[in-house]
C-alpha cells in the first residue's frame, strides 16, 4: 500500500469516526481548560487507542471503542491523513513502491510513532496558542 493509498484510508476511516462522534464539548466543556483536558484525555486514552491502532493496522478492523477513545482517535486519524497525503506527494528521489507488506509498519508507523513525535506535541502546542489568543 503506497502512501496515497493510505492517506485515502485514513481520510475514509476519519470521516466514518467523525460521523458517529458526539459533540466533543460533551469531552472538552471547559475552553480555558483545553490543553490541559486534551493532555488528560491523550494520557488516559493512549494504551486504548494503540491497541485499536494495532488492530486496524494488522485487520482492516477496528476493536469497540468508548466515544471519548474514538474522539481522540480521529485526532491521529487527521494527522495520519494529512501526512500521508504529504508523503504521497514527495519529491522525487523518494519513490514509493506499492507493497503490499508495508502497509501495517505504515500504519503503524503514522498513528503511533509519528503521533508521538510530531502529531500530539504540535496538536497540544497549537490548543495552548489558540488559548493565548482568545483570553481576555
Amino acid at each position: 500500500m503506497n502512501w496515497e493509498k493510505i492517506a485515502e484510508v485514513c481520510q475514509r476511516e476519519l470521516e466514518q469516526v467523525r460521523s458517529e462522534l458526539p459533540d466533543s464539548a460533551a469531552f472538552f466543556p471547559q475552553p480555558e481548560r483545553i490543553a490541559e483536558t486534551f493532555l488528560n484525555h491523550e494520557r488516559d486514552m493512549n494504551e486504548a487507542v494503540e491497541v485499536a491502532v494495532r488492530q486496524f493496522a494488522a485487520e482492516r478492523t477496528w476493536p469497540p471503542l468508548s466515544p471519548l477513545e474514538r474522539t481522540m482517535l480521529s485526532f491521529r486519524l487527521d494527522f495520519a491523513a494529512s501526512l500521508a497525503t504529504l508523503l504521497a506527494q514527495q519529491p522525487r528521489p523518494w519513490v514509493d513502491i506499492d507493497d503490499p507488506t508495508q502497509a501495517e509498519p505504515r500504519l503503524r508507523w503514522l498513528l503511533i510513532f509519528a503521533w508521538e513525535n510530531e502529531g500530539f506535541s504540535t496538536l497540544h502546542e497549537n490548543f495552548s496558542r489558540v488559548l493565548l489568543r482568545t483570553a481576555p
